[in-house]
């Protein structure tokens, strides 16, 4: 069997009823050699160790063999790449207990592997103050020859993605949606002009998956994950930014900030203390 075709199996298990990426990594550690079996086979092996539902029937199967083959053919068209966590080219920053285990890029990929890597976050709303330091953080970063990780978002992220360009560095975007959705529309500019130098766009969801609200908070999880640490611009108490900082707290990545940012968001810097995730 070839990688596409592998591809093409985790992509159909995830689509089944009651199997996510957990169950597909214990799924495949019990098996020796998993890209050599079929789809069928692995359903079968699956159902055997209860990881997989026994009421789950052809017709289900079927559809999700359809669904993956879209994916693959969609994905050639419009040229995003795919690689699974079990390739020996999954990015080892990426390498962690609830890692994706399918990812879908654009641009190059190995800069998830670079020595030099840090996230810049932040309301989508920040203060001027906010938004500058942002900006200055990215451009700072790149000067240093840190890769500059965010999410594509307006505001901070938009900010600090900016900045690290400005100065001719590389950043990277993770998206909580499709490569071909995306988010916010108004910064695809942007991310065509991260693509144009020499940055990478990805996303663990399928080329054509539209946001939802959960898959902000999962796509925090994987720029706390890939950065070697934080820095942090201007949030408040409701902001996505609590997510990303409480996994940065969690993989334990160092969080930074400045005095005028820490003025300016005191409650939401108080609320993380009181969590214990400390500065």
């Amino acid at each position: 069997m070839n990688k596409i075709d592998f591809n093409r199996n985790i992509i159909a298990l995830l689509q089944l009823k009651g199997v996510g990426r957990q169950k597909i990594k214990m799924l495949m550690q019990m098996i020796n050699q998993p890209q050599c079996l079929s789809f069928k086979e692995l359903i079968e092996i699956g159902q055997m160790f209860h990881l997989i539902s026994p009421d789950i029937d052809l017709k289900a199967q079927n559809n999700s063999i359809a669904y993956a083959n879209k994916v693959i053919e969609t994905s050639a068209k419009y040229k995003i790449k795919l690689v699974s966590s079990f390739d020996e080219n999954f990015p080892a920053s990426l390498d962690f207990k609830d890692s994706p285990v399918m990812l879908y890029y654009q641009g190059n990929l190995e800069l998830l592997n670079h020595n030099r890597r840090a996230a810049v976050i932040g309301s989508r709303n920040p203060t001027p103050a906010g938004a500058e330091f942002s900006f200055e953080s990215g451009k700072f970063l790149a000067t240093e020859n840190f890769v500059v990780i965010s999410g594509l978002a307006t505001g901070c992220d938009y900010y600090g993605h900016l900045g690290c360009l400005s100065t001719g560095g590389k950043t990277i975007a993770f998206l909580p949606a499709g490569l071909i959705n995306i988010y916010p529309i108004e910064n695809k500019p942007l991310a065509e002009k991260i693509l144009v130098n020499d940055g990478c766009i990805l996303s663990e969801y399928t080329p054509f998956e539209n946001p939802q609200p959960y898959r902000f908070i999962e796509r925090d999880r994987l720029q706390s994950a890939s950065s070697m640490f934080v820095i942090v611009s201007t949030f408040s108490c409701g902001s996505g930014t609590i997510h990303t900082l409480n996994f940065a707290k969690q993989y334990n990545k160092k969080i930074f900030s400045i005095p005028a940012i820490f003025d300016e968001s005191k409650d939401a810097f108080n609320k993380l203390n009181q969590k214990k995730i400390l500065f």
